[in-house]
């Protein structure tokens, strides 16, 4: 009952009542007179009282829904994207890899560093995950990328989903692999009042968190904030990589992959074969006016801007073998 009375806006009856007669003068009457006088005196105030309110105002007109409310945010406006202004202004870009779903592990990893490489090509990752540590790469300060396993749909869908700003495809040597890394990783236009920026896509409308991590502006800002990266690995790849920059438009960045670019070939870096197939892959990259990222040891090579590593590196991370080189232990 109490729930009941609390919603009753206008004065109780009881209330009126004791007001209007507290304004009658004269001689008394009965209580039938009373009640009839009262309610003529009720009905009349409340005529009086609406009369004198204004018409209501009619309801100001919604701005047009933009992403996640609000008016439209005007592609090509955002950049929120850090590795994009950071090579705009020519510094080289460094990074480290994360393998294991250690959320303290990956925020710490962001100190320094311009962006994390979420590994999920060998990894046993799942992408419950991926996506925990994708967030709490981008709340450290830092910009999330995805090697994804390969060049199809349902990863490249579920790393953009997550949040991942970039898109690091491996092993390509095809123009149809190329052409899906940016397929998927790209919106189409969406809104034709308020288009994507160039190159359109096939990602579909999915769910996710990325607009939650990146802001309002993100469904439409999203095409020219996402980077593509293609890894060329094996001599088949390095053969078409002219081609697939010539035909593709949406590569941003292509790395010569460094320990299986000569694991591919029976070479290793330092040969005159391995040398001469990097300098085919790098001479294509800059005359495509691309970005070059190799493995931070490369960080003195001419041409190179773009690192999986750390700036301290100081070797490829595998031996002349192909075996891999642990770090020193750390000292106290």
């Amino acid at each position: 009952m109490n729930n009941i009375d609390s919603m009753n806006d206008g004065p109780t009856s009881d209330s009126s009542t004791n007001d209007a007669t507290a304004t009658l003068q004269g001689p008394a009457i009965n209580r039938r007179e009373l009640l009839v006088a009262t309610a003529g005196l009720v009905a009349l105030t409340s005529v009086t009282a609406a009369q004198a309110q204004p018409a209501p105002a009619p309801p100001a007109a919604a701005p047009a829904a933009g992403p996640r409310g609000g008016p439209p945010v005007p592609a090509g406006s955002q950049t929120f994207n850090t590795v994009i202004t950071k090579l705009q202004e020519g510094k080289q870009i460094f990074s480290n890899t994360i393998i294991e779903p250690d959320l303290e592990a990956a925020r710490k990893a962001c100190e320094g560093q311009d962006f994390i490489w979420i590994e999920m090509q060998h990894s046993r990752l799942t992408w419950r995950e991926a996506e925990d540590l994708v967030r709490v790469v981008a709340e450290a300060g830092c910009i999330p990328f995805i090697r994804v396993p390969w060049a199809n749909p349902g990863d490249i869908q579920k790393a953009t989903d997550a949040g991942a700003l970039g898109i690091i495809i491996p092993m390509v040597s095809t123009v149809e692999e190329a052409r899906n890394a940016v397929m998927y990783a790209k919106w189409p236009i969406g809104d034709r009042n308020n288009p994507n920026v160039k190159p359109w896509g096939h990602r579909s409308s999915g769910g996710g968190q990325a607009g939650s991590l990146w802001g309002r502006g993100y469904q439409s800002n999203a095409n020219n904030n996402i980077l593509i990266m293609l890894q060329v690995e094996n001599p088949a790849g390095v053969g078409m990589i002219d081609q697939i920059l010539e035909e593709v438009e949406g590569i941003d960045i292509v790395m010569v992959a460094s320990n299986d670019f000569g694991w591919q070939a029976g070479d290793r870096d330092g040969d005159e074969s391995y040398n001469a197939r990097e300098k085919v892959v790098r001479e294509a990259v800059l005359a495509h006016n691309k970005i070059l990222a190799g493995p931070s040891s490369w960080q003195d090579r001419p041409g190179y801007r773009l690192f999986q590593g750390r700036r301290s590196a100081t070797n490829t991370g595998y031996d002349a073998s192909g075996a891999r080189i642990d770090p020193p232990a750390a000292t106290n």
